[in-house]
């Protein structure tokens, strides 16, 4: 397969050199020995990971430059999605951001584009040609490691909140785990501040709780469901998150074991799964 890999270098069959100008600007420069007529009447697979600014215009620069050598059909694997979270407008005076990064990367053309656990529905409805990778086999791997280590722990999977109850179903059945728990909170959107973290389950005594989601950024919505699990009476609380952040750290109290993909960076101190086994 042709590949033009942003994500790690040394997997990309089109060697390229990224340039930043004194003003900040990317660059790309594609090796053209590297590159053959032949190759050019085949698809070519872009990954990237799209984290901030720089990322998006440095993939619009890419594709540009294989539109000029004449690729024929080029697809795009994004290991993670700026604003996907902003999937609407929050606040009167806000931006609907997911809107804007769609446009932009719709008018690029690439010929299809697939995004790693997208944070919502509205991601893949916006992007045009978009499918949704889903994350049950980076899941499934992080259960297993967890529970090779341990493996007479009693189990449910966590839902933090009501958006991620219906990936958590899809998930669920999947995998065929039948003990799911639903969990809910408050966010007051104007302050961020969380509150009434709370279940409709009664009692977790001795349960290994499973949260599992997309993003993990400052972990305040973990810190809350996990402080709420355990006094359910859960004996241990494991994250398991596609993308993780980690604003402030891999610390989170209440959390005993952490699992992340290296969807949005490598991360350090953690089990992180290479995001490269899941774009497919």
């Amino acid at each position: 397969m042709h590949t033009l890999n942003l994500i790690e270098p040394s997997l990309s069959s089109v060697g390229y050199r990224i340039v930043v100008f004194p003003d900040g600007q990317p660059h790309i420069k594609i090796d053209m020995e590297t590159v053959a007529d032949e190759h050019k009447e085949k698809t070519i697979t872009v990954y990237t990971r799209i984290t901030n600014p720089t990322d998006l215009m440095l993939l619009l620069l890419a594709k540009n430059t294989l539109d000029y050598l004449g690729f024929a059909r080029v697809e795009l694997y994004i290991s993670y999605l700026m604003a996907a979270r902003m999937d609407r407008v929050m606040l009167d005076g806000e931006p609907f951001s997911l809107k804007v990064i769609a446009a932009i990367i719709n008018s690029t053309g690439f010929q299809k584009i697939k995004i790693f656990d997208p944070h919502s529905d509205v991601s893949t409805a916006l992007i045009d040609k978009s499918y949704a990778i889903s994350n049950h086999r980076f899941v499934k791997d992080a259960l297993e490691d967890h529970f090779s280590h341990y493996p007479a722990e009693k189990f449910c999977i966590v839902s933090p909140d009501a958006g991620a109850l219906k990936k958590i179903h899809k998930l669920a059945a999947a995998l065929h785990i039948e003990n799911v728990v639903e969990c809910m909170k408050e966010r007051d959107l104007k302050t961020g501040a969380l509150t009434n973290f709370k279940t409709t389950v009664q009692d977790l005594s001795g349960l290994t709780c499973c949260i599992i989601d997309d993003i993990c950024d400052g972990g305040g919505t973990f810190a809350g469901t996990a402080q709420m699990l355990k006094e359910k009476g859960a004996a241990k609380v494991v994250l398991v998150v596609s993308h993780g952040i980690f604003s402030k750290g891999v610390g989170i109290p209440g959390v005993d074991a952490l699992y992340c993909s290296s969807s949005y960076r490598r991360v350090k101190d953690i089990p992180c799964f290479d995001i490269m086994k899941y774009l497919e």
